[in-house]
């Protein structure tokens, strides 16, 4: 944290506009109030409104600082990516002209992260015009949109939750001692093996890990197939231990790796080698790497896995871009004009942050063949016959193209999910779906990724009551996702009706846990339309 501003320019002053009227502080004003608490005469107009505990919590958001690597930081906000959030962040906090703060912002940021941690009152410091301008009226109006939208999201949470309550209600009654417990490993011993896909007329090279049952050759009959799809930033180790659950039931499992946009891809933005966390040609290029994966399964199934492999019956779980991945396989489309009336510079990123990865794909739009590809021939791969999306980035394919799957097509999200917000991303998703086989699950107190799930739940407290604390109770989250996995595919790759009580909402009603809650539906509630609206 920086005590003060580095030598040149710097904000001296801070404006605060709100319609006609404005109001300036002084920088040095501000400084004091974070350090002591008490506010000067040019302060204390604004701060005395404030009861002690706004107080406190004021100077905790000026103070507040976190560890930061200066080179990651600099590499990602002059990303694609990153200079949207800029650039949507400097119409809130403007230079002393007026203007949009997008590269001032970039140059505070940058400043005030040289000595490896950052605040905001640092950022404020290091703001390089002695004018900093707050517009108070968009940043009221970007705070009260996220305010309605995590209302609604709560309100989708509650009717989903006392729907899927009263089904699970419904008889014939759940015996869960009767049914296996898909938390465990499954009766197979599994083996691990990689393999290199090296696709000539993509110029691509891409690695592969499989997972089965160690034995193949003894098996009867052939095993259904499971591709699972890893994140943006993500790599297929992330996925191991679901591929090799799902093995230890009798699947063959594959995990590629998806080399535009996977963790080192990540690395490669971050230590200067790369200007981009992921090239656009990855919207398509990552169904292309699934349908690639599956005909070299084909080529080699009689030579390397005695022919046991039943190529017909394929699964595609993904999650996030992995999400996305495995809904265009199932033959969903990019809705590119819905893009072109949602990508605009008065998008408030706030409310969907996955919009910063979907807005990407119109940098596609100068590649006819691939647009034509992406935005109507689709990339769906015949022998898909079921989709498993965790947390699913799905805005950008409209419903114009989501309401193409035809397909068995389970959608889970998060009802604290900041990345891919629950209600655009999946619970829409669900809306658009007409196939008859879809189920939408929404999980209370989970976010994107284990980690953001920790952050967010210490952050609002919500792990206090826990009794074997947040790490517990996320493992028996993670074992509730392969057992769901392993059911669906089990119902239907395998066709096995011994399966669908695990389908059903008194499964997870009776086996999921608080803080990490999950619910199912087949329908939304009535009473949501008015809230949803028509799109």
């Amino acid at each position: 944290m920086t005590l003060g501003s580095a030598a040149g320019l710097a904000a001296e002053e801070v404006f605060f506009e709100f319609g006609p009227l404005s109001r300036s502080v002084p920088t040095s004003s501000l400084e004091n109030f974070a350090a002591t608490g008490v506010a000067d005469e040019s302060l204390a107009p604004y701060i005395n409104r404030l009861n002690p505990e706004q107080q406190q919590g004021l100077r905790e958001a000026l103070t507040f600082s976190r560890t930061v690597d200066l080179l990651r930081l600099s590499q990602w906000f002059y990303s694609t990516m990153g200079e949207e959030i800029l650039l949507f962040a400097g119409n809130l906090m403007k230079t002393e002209a007026g203007d949009n703060g997008q590269q001032a912002l970039r140059a505070a940021l940058i400043a005030a992260a040289e000595d490896g941690e950052i605040s905001l009152l640092d950022v404020i410091q290091q703001f390089p015009t002695t004018t900093l301008r707050f517009d108070l009226d968009r940043i009221l109006q970007a705070t009260e949109q996220v305010i309605a939208e995590a209302e609604k999201t709560l309100t989708v949470l509650d009717a989903v939750a006392r729907q899927s309550v009263a089904e699970a209600a419904l008889p014939p009654p759940l015996d869960l001692a009767a049914l296996p417990d898909l938390t465990h490993p499954g009766p197979y011993r599994t083996r691990q093996t990689s393999l290199t896909i090296e696709d000539s007329s993509r110029n691509r090279t891409y690695p592969v890990e499989i997972f089965a049952p160690q034995n193949l050759r003894l098996i009867r009959g052939q095993l259904p197939v499971v591709v699972i799809s890893h994140g943006l930033g993500d790599s297929r180790t992330s996925f191991f231990d679901i591929g090799r659950h799902l093995a230890s039931y009798g699947f063959v499992v594959a995990l590629p790796e998806h080399i535009g946009s996977n963790s080192e891809q990540k690395e490669a933005l971050f230590s200067g080698r790369s200007n981009e966390v992921f090239i656009p040609q990855e919207f398509l290029d990552r169904p292309l790497d699934v349908t690639r994966l599956l005909d070299e399964l084909a080529r080699t199934n009689s030579t390397q896995y005695w022919g046991k492999i039943n190529l017909d019956r394929v699964a595609v779980v993904g999650h996030s871009f992995g999400g996305y991945t495995a809904l265009a396989l199932a033959g969903a489309t990019i809705d590119f004009d819905l893009l072109r009336q949602q990508c605009t510079p008065e998008a408030n990123i706030l409310l969907n942050a996955a919009q910063l990865l979907e807005c990407r794909a119109l940098e596609l739009t100068d590649q006819p063949t691939v647009t034509q590809i992406l935005g109507q021939t689709g990339v769906r791969d015949p022998r898909v016959k079921l989709v498993v999306a965790y947390s699913p980035v799905s805005q950008l394919l409209g419903e114009s193209g989501i309401s193409r799957i035809q397909i068995p097509t389970m959608l889970m999200g998060g009802v604290f999910d900041v990345v891919s917000p629950a209600v655009p991303q999946q619970v829409n998703a669900f809306r658009w779906l007409t196939t008859p086989d879809k189920y939408l699950y929404l999980a209370e107190g989970s976010s994107h990724t284990a980690d953001l799930t920790r952050i967010t739940n210490q952050i609002l407290n919500l792990d206090r009551d826990l009794e074997q604390g947040i790490e517990d109770a996320l493992d028996l989250s993670r074992a509730l996702v392969r057992a769901l996995s392993v059911a669906f595919a089990e119902v239907y790759l395998k066709e096995n009706s011994d399966y669908e009580p695990f389908l059903r909402s008194a499964y997870v009603e009776t086996v999921s846990q608080p803080p990490f809650k999950r619910h199912l539906v087949r329908t939304l509630p009535e009473e949501l339309q008015p809230i949803l609206g028509q799109n």
